[in-house]
């Protein structure tokens, strides 16, 4: 997992170290929903959950705490969860299955605090459903046509939003990708190596620096040679 822009330092504390006292610090001290944190006051519909999730780990990684809500100026209010809310993990895990592509790696931890604790959190329970981020299978596309989710579009964070990503975001994730190092093996599918392919021309058509257009082009070159590995071809 990479966390390499992930925003405020509280939030990257936690991913990398999930503890109670970690996620303390995160609730007391944040800075209201960002492109890598998401609040839920309950569980959501399961597809449109999904949509958040593809759009966290498309943007960098991050979490969605459930059993926060937000005050109309945007402050956090540490609700927590009532029992009857409180979802099985495999409950979770059965219900977006199917909803998300195998190599997304995410997570349901549990959290109660008891009574000596910070006055805002004595007795909650949260529960946090941390999203990894790797440059090597972005950008992660939907694999369904159903509820919030259209079948191949690709879902970014906009702030508090999750919405599908400008020409401008996908250049950007398909360069780190391949300056990553990418893949080797056959987890993308021929599909999206294609449709990479298709963006960074499009890229390449609509720019006049000279400079860029070398460099897109080196990009566009690394991404030929992906895909005739792919295909078991033989490089010319």
């Amino acid at each position: 997992m990479f966390y390499s822009k992930i925003y405020p330092g509280t939030l990257k504390q936690f991913l990398l170290e999930p503890t109670k006292e970690n996620l303390k610090n995160l609730l007391l001290h944040n800075t209201g929903e960002t492109d890598f944190l998401d609040f839920k006051t309950k569980w959501i519909e399961i597809t449109k959950l999904a949509k958040h999730i593809l759009a966290i780990a498309n943007s960098g990684g991050g979490c969605i705490v459930v059993g926060v809500s937000q005050a109309e100026d945007g402050t956090a209010v540490l609700v927590g969860l009532k029992n009857e809310d409180v979802l099985d993990k495999a409950d979770i895990d059965n219900k977006l299955e199917h909803l998300l592509p195998k190599y997304l790696k995410y997570r349901t931890e549990d959290f109660i605090f008891s009574k000596r604790t910070h006055a805002l959190l004595q007795e909650k329970i949260f529960q946090v459903l941390i999203i990894e981020y790797d440059p090597v299978y972005v950008p992660y596309t939907s694999i369904v046509n159903q509820g919030e989710l259209r079948y191949g579009a690709i879902y970014v964070r906009q702030g508090t939003k999750s919405i599908e990503a400008s020409k401008e975001k996908l250049v950007e994730m398909i360069l780190r990708k391949v300056q990553s190092g990418g893949s080797d093996t056959r987890e993308i599918s021929l599909k999206d190596h294609l449709n990479h392919l298709k963006v960074l021309y499009d890229e390449l058509s609509q720019q006049n620096d000279l400079e860029y257009q070398a460099f897109i082009q080196e990009i566009i070159n690394e991404k030929k040679k992906k895909i005739k590995k792919y295909l078991d071809l033989k490089e010319e």
